[in-house]
Order: C-alpha cells, then structure tokens, then sequence
C-alpha cells in the first residue's frame, strides 16, 4: 500500500513480547479492538518502550577512540561507518530493536492507538485517575520519540530557519495508510512541546515504579526540549517544575559495591523512567573512552571509579550504567544541570553554581569536595558544560550538544578520530551531523532525504 505510515509494525507483532494480561489472552489479536482502560494501559506496557533512541548519535560522538585493531572487531560495518562519519550508512536489515527510526514509529503508532481508543472512552469520577495517567503517559512517549528523532535527523534549532528546516513526519493518528510527509523543525518541536505540556498536566505527581512516567518525567523532558531550542528561560523553568516533584540525588559516596562490572546499575531514584538505547553501541566495550575526556575526572571523582573500568592496554571502558544497558532517559542530574547552564546563560552565576554544587557534592568524594567556585558568568558556564559532559557521558545526548556547541565559536570545535594510519574529521556544523533517514523509509514513503 502506498504511503504506509514508515514502519508500523501492527498490533499483532507487539502483543508477542506485552505483559501476561489481555494481551496474552486474545488469540486472534486482528480481530480485537483495545476497549478499556485495562487493555490500553497493557498497550503502554508492551518491551518496546524500554527502549530508547539516539545510539547512531552515540556511536559517533567524540568520547571514544580506537586502535585500527579495536575498530576491525564491531561487528557491525554500519558501526565502522558511523564512527568516522560516512554519509552513506546501511540501516536497512537490522532487526527492529536495533532501528532506531521503526523502534520511535513503532512506540508514536501504539500511543496514537492508545489516544484514540481513549476518546471513546467516558471519564468518571471513579476512573480518572488511570484515564489521566494513560493519557499523559502515551503523549509522554510520543514526544519523546519526536523528540529523539529531530536530534538525529533533523538540523539543530534555529528560530530564523525553523520554519524551513526540514523536520520528521509528525504521525498522530492511528490510520496507517495516511499519507505522511516531513513537517517542519518548527512545526516538530512546537508538537513536542504541546504534547509535553499535557503530559505534565495529567501524569500522577508520584511513580508507580521506575518503569512509569510522572508529572517529574515529562517536566525533565521539556527542559531537555527547550535547552536544545536555546530556550533557556523555558528549560530553566521546566527544570524547577521538575525538581518540585522529583529531586532526589544518589550519593555515589553511599555506594559500598564498586568492584563489580556495574556498580551503578541501581534503579536509581533518580531515574524518571527506565529508557536503554535501542542500538546499544560498541564503542564503550570495544573502543576506549576518549583519553582526554577521562583526564578530565579528579581522584576525588568518584565518577572516575565507578564510570570506568581499566583494561589491559591501560586504557578504560565504561560500566557505569545505571539500567541493564546504556541509560539514556532524564535524571535529577541532568535537570540540575541544565538548571546550572540556564542560569549561567541568563547571568545569574551564583544560582548556577548552587545547582551544580548540589549534584557534586553527591559525586565527589565528601571529605574532599571543595563546592565550584567561579569569578564570571562566562567561567561559571565552561564548567558547568564540563561536568555535563562528565555525567551524561554515554547518556545519547553528546552528539546533539556538539550540533548546540558548534553554533557558538568559543565551542566549536573540529571532531579529529585517528585509527591505524588514517585520520578522519568533521569540521563545526558539517551537514553530517544530521544523520541520513533510512534508504527503506525513503523508498517506502517518499520523502525528501536530507542533502549532503
């Protein structure tokens, strides 16, 4: 059928990996329509949603480095090719958890299921409280997918280009043979928002468990959306609403098992909800963690301990997952920093400083930590993005703040990887940082690729 929505795998795909329940008790699932609220909160349950996107970004940002020997054993070429930034890359025959863009369609299209089967449902006063949470819940997830992929293959936010830059196909009905198209980056980000917004308004205040999104979640991932639109009264904003409802810190100083192969892996509180990138890179197994950016960690970093893990070339790998896998949702760290850079941006430096010391003092060891200190806003702001790097490292996110840092000339920089005898580059703002959709996606629906 032509102009399928991208990738939607039906209903019937989904119902093999959901939860004991209705699901796993309708045989003929083409034939069942979700009624109630039960059924639709089982939708929002299915394994799809623990994963998250943005490993392609990941795979090729600059906080790895390879010998030629390291490079040659990822066992995927798309991995080689993304590690030295080729245009062209194949991403057509990998299975859906490791797709980046049927893993976002496959998640819009079952929260576009969900929020239609609710409209014909009536609210009450008896069943509001889980109609609400379902509501919020699947706009929650749909943002979030929007929002990962205009990071990866749209251009960075520019309110002077918004409104011509090509975005992604904004799918929010559940008719599959809709005809899609890519809507703008504006028109991208301005749905995020709105979706976001009433997340935030219909989500419980307290989770369920760390699998469940509440009012903290969605408030944390409206920061992240308007730090990356340079929107910084409006992330700073978002960032306090969230800290209302969700502000603990782990103290990495209370963490008594650091020798295992993942001393991190806690279901932290600090965790919004579980989220594990859906194309798990090699690079923090197979590759090394970039030798300048492990420099940057002090003794007194308990970061230094638990992040990384020395091999036998004296070099060292990341264990510092705080799920099974590389972590890639929003925290109560990430909120305090973009609380800090907000703030430093704006010209309240000692604000700034107040909300970094409260996330290192939970980092550095206690009986060395001597709170950040800074003499300018312009100081302030350096070190803030410093330890932002430091704590979000394999997070999925370095990639779209270099998009960010090269627009800013005492940021930018020039992206250097050396493997064997070949030295590869990427200079500030070179149109591969918008990485390429999906050749089937292309042939399938007919949209514009992007231009390189």
């Amino acid at each position: 059928m032509k102009n399928k929505i991208i990738v939607f795998v039906t209903i019937v795909f989904f119902c093999l990996s959901c939860k004991k329940g209705w699901l796993e008790e309708k045989q003929d699932i083409k034939l069942i329509v979700p009624t109630t609220l039960n059924d639709l909160d089982l939708l929002l349950n299915v394994n799809e949603f623990q994963y998250d996107g943005r490993g392609a970004g990941e795979t090729s940002s600059d906080d790895y480095e390879f010998t030629l020997e390291q490079f040659n054993q990822l066992f995927y070429g798309f991995d080689r090719d993304f590690i030295v930034w080729k245009t062209e890359r194949n991403l057509d025959n990998l299975p859906i958890q490791q797709n980046e863009w049927k893993c976002a369609y496959t998640q819009i299209q079952i929260c576009n299921v969900v929020l239609k089967r609710l409209s014909s449902i009536t609210r009450t006063e008896n069943n509001k409280a889980d109609f609400d949470r379902i509501y919020g819940t699947a706009l929650y997830h749909r943002s979030k997918q929007f929002l990962n992929m205009v990071m990866s293959f749209s251009k960075y936010y520019d309110k002077n280009t918004s409104n011509s830059d090509l975005g992604i196909p904004i799918k929010l009905d559940d008719d599959i043979a809709e005809e899609i198209k890519r809507a703008t980056v504006e028109q991208t980000y301005q749905q995020i928002i709105q979706d976001l917004k009433l997340a935030a308004h219909y989500l419980p205040v307290s989770q369920i468990d760390y699998s469940r999104v509440a009012k903290g979640g969605a408030f944390a991932l409206l920061s992240r959306t308007f730090l990356f639109m340079d929107n910084y009264n409006e992330a700073k904003k978002m960032a306090d609403s969230s800290l209302k409802y969700h502000s603990f810190v782990e103290d990495f100083n209370l963490i008594t098992n650091t020798s295992g192969s993942r001393p991190l892996n806690l279901r932290s509180k600090e965790i919004h909800v579980s989220a594990i990138m859906v194309k798990p890179s090699s690079n923090p197994s197979i590759g090394r963690i970039n030798s300048s950016l492990y420099n940057q960690y002090e003794d007194s970093d308990l970061r230094k301990m638990l992040f990384f893990r020395k091999e036998s070339d004296g070099k060292v790998t990341f264990r510092g997952h705080f799920m099974n896998n590389l972590f890639t949702g929003t925290t109560t760290g990430e909120v305090l920093l973009i609380l800090a850079e907000c703030k430093a941006r704006l010209g309240d430096k000692n604000g700034a400083l107040e909300a970094l010391n409260t996330l290192e003092v939970n980092r550095y060891k206690k009986t060395e930590f001597i709170p950040f200190t800074a003499i300018s806003e312009v100081e302030a702001l350096k070190i803030i993005l410093q330890e932002r790097r430091k704590e979000l490292l394999t997070r999925g996110l370095r990639w779209q703040d270099l998009k960010r840092f090269n627009r800013d000339p005492q940021f930018a920089q020039t992206l250097v990887r050396r493997i064997g005898n070949e030295t590869y580059s990427l200079a500030p703002n070179d149109v591969k940082f918008v990485l390429p959709i999906p050749q089937f996606v292309i042939n399938f629906n007919k949209i514009q690729q992007n231009q390189y």
